[in-house]
């Protein structure tokens, strides 16, 4: 009959049998905690998709707003799309000119400059024709355009509006989604984004975006919007 304690056969068992629970606890634990990060990034990049989503259609909403005559006389668009970049255009603020343009000038004389930088996009018009020009410098009072006016404007017809132009671009060697306002840096707007797809039906007015992440796992999103500003402006 023993008197106690375990023999060192028991105690190697026990040793044995302790050790193989607690790798396969590790083990377990090392995996669940992978689940969970894989999980826990699937949903922040979704919910970062929708919040871009949102930003987008936000702006496609805006789009054209203040533009209906020039839209009407073909000068501008209210949302555009190519393969590698969508944009979209509004009215950021109406000018005032303090002299009558003429066909030659690349001089244009406001009555305010705020707001006007280097690169941005100003559309003149007279209700019959018109016509678009870059600003190549901004002066006290007027602003400097990048190529002279091919018509007269004056101070009693003329329409004179600066451009907000948004365009959306993926940076691809990054993966991200980026978004640039004028000619202002473009900033990050969604990373981990596989492909971006954005398509634009003028004739209905509809632009459908759909963002492709490349998250293990994460679904696109994506939406369609209908230019509203632009329906309102007519046909042209």
């Amino acid at each position: 009959m023993r008197k106690g304690g375990f023999s060192l056969i028991e105690c190697l068992l026990g040793m044995a049998l302790s050790l193989f629970v607690i790798t396969s606890s590790l083990q377990f634990f090392d995996l669940a905690q992978k689940v969970f990060f894989r999980l826990k990034e699937r949903e922040e990049a979704g919910q970062g998709a929708l919040a871009a989503l949102d930003k987008m259609r936000i702006d496609l909403l805006h789009a054209g707003r203040g533009l209906a005559g020039e839209m009407v006389l073909g000068l501008t668009e209210a949302a555009r799309a190519t393969e590698d970049e969508l944009r979209t255009t509004s009215l950021e603020k109406t000018l005032t000119l303090t002299e009558t343009a003429h066909a030659g000038d690349i001089r244009l004389l406001l009555a305010s400059t705020a707001d006007i930088a280097a690169g941005q996009e100003i559309c003149l018009s007279d209700g019959r024709q018109g016509e678009l020009r870059s600003v190549e410098r901004v002066e006290r009072g007027a602003v400097i355009l990048r190529e002279p006016l091919e018509r007269d404007y004056s101070l009693d017809t003329a329409a004179v509006s600066l451009l907000e132009n948004v365009a959306y671009f993926v940076d691809g060697p990054a993966h991200i989604l980026r978004r640039r306002v004028n000619a202002s840096s473009a900033q990050p707007l969604l990373e981990n984004i596989a492909a971006a797809i954005w398509i634009c039906d003028p004739e209905a007015r509809l632009v459908l975006v759909r963002l492709e992440l490349s998250v293990e796992g994460a679904h696109p999103h994506e939406t369609t919007v209908f230019l509203k500003n632009s329906a309102l402006a007519g046909p042209r």
